[in-house]
């Protein structure tokens, strides 16, 4: 008699019905006729690291996340400029956004030096973007812990797709257990940076990112701290810890937020009221429906996209487009079954 390990076959069936899903958008959005096209909204976009091209993503010093070189970013850029689209800026959208009109909100998380490469593009077209900034990072030159994984994983031999399961699972902890975890395997010099590819920006690099005209600065928390895993006192502290140091940092204080991994409940909200965050953006791959009220908890929980890099990237862009999306509203009602 065959005996089938039972999580294997639902993890089967799951891929299945998730690859069908995607299968169905992408029909969609290649289909030709307009009745699914994009409707007024302010379409979100999030970004990590700009890689100057894919010899730096295959040196292995960073995790390539998204797998985006400076050229995909100037790919996507044009391609959502030739589809009509409005980019703003985080106070354009505090300011209101009229109805009828198709907005693009362009932001990268958590502080890395490389997304300086994404400023000739804005400087080009004249776009504003948001960076959001955990702040421990930027004071003390360490690495991001995924980083640090990817790394040391790839030089141990381990494939992409165990490190993608150890990653998944670390995130269940706090940041500060993560980093005792990764330095007792490691040691601490694999927090040291290994180049551009993985080093946040110096203090000095950030004070010239946030006079630039373009550039708002948000708080991405002191360590990247997934702040659905601490307690409330922690929650503010860890915000608040951000506020103070980017204030010092680069003169002004942040009313925007993104929470790391997007993840945010009612006590997170809270703190971010009360510490005047006004805009909170999370990893919900959503289009926002106009209008979005400033005072209210709908501008605290903006959806965003998460493009990746390669050949398929316009038919991405034409997913996030369409208002008929299969794969994202699978993926929202299993999140909300677990």
């Amino acid at each position: 008699m065959l005996l089938v390990d039972a999580d294997s076959f639902g993890s089967s069936i799951r891929l299945a019905v998730v690859s069908a899903a995607r299968s169905i958008d992408h029909a969609i959005a290649d289909a030709p006729f307009t009745v699914f096209d994009d409707r007024s909204s302010l379409s979100t976009f999030l970004f990590h690291g700009l890689f100057r091209d894919a010899a730096e993503i295959e040196a292995g010093h960073a995790d390539p996340q998204q797998r985006l070189t400076v050229e995909d970013f100037r790919r996507f850029v044009e391609d959502y400029l030739q589809h009509g689209y409005r980019f703003v800026a985080v106070a354009d959208v505090l300011a209101g956004l009229p109805r009828g009109g198709k907005y693009a909100l362009v932001t990268f998380d958590d502080g890395y030096f490389n997304n300086v490469r994404a400023l000739p593009v804005l400087r080009e077209y004249g776009l504003p973007a948001a960076v959001f900034v955990s702040t421990d990072h930027v004071r003390l030159g360490k690495c991001f812990w995924w980083d640090v994984l990817h790394r040391e994983g790839r030089a141990r031999g381990k494939g992409a797709a165990d490190i993608a399961r150890e990653t998944k699972a670390l995130k269940r902890l706090r940041t500060e257990a993560i980093e005792a975890e990764l330095a007792r395997r490691f040691g601490r010099s694999a927090f040291t940076p290994r180049g551009d590819a993985d080093r946040p920006l110096t203090p000095s690099e950030l004070r010239d990112l946030a006079a630039e005209p373009l550039i708002t600065i948000g708080n991405h928390t002191r360590n990247h701290a997934i702040l659905t895993r601490y307690p409330p006192g922690e929650v503010r502290r860890q915000l608040s810890g951000a506020q103070d140091a980017l204030r010092e940092m680069t003169g002004r204080t942040p009313a925007c937020v993104a929470y790391p991994n997007g993840d945010h409940n009612a006590v997170v909200l809270e703190a971010c009221r009360a510490l005047g965050l006004r805009l909170g953006l999370t990893a919900e791959p959503a289009k926002n429906r106009l209008p979005i009220g400033a005072c209210g908890d709908n501008c605290l929980r903006l959806g965003r996209f998460t493009p990746s890099g390669g050949d398929d990237l316009p038919r991405q862009c034409r997913v996030f487009r369409s208002d008929v999306r299969v794969y994202y509203a699978l993926r929202s009602a299993l999140r909300c079954l677990m």
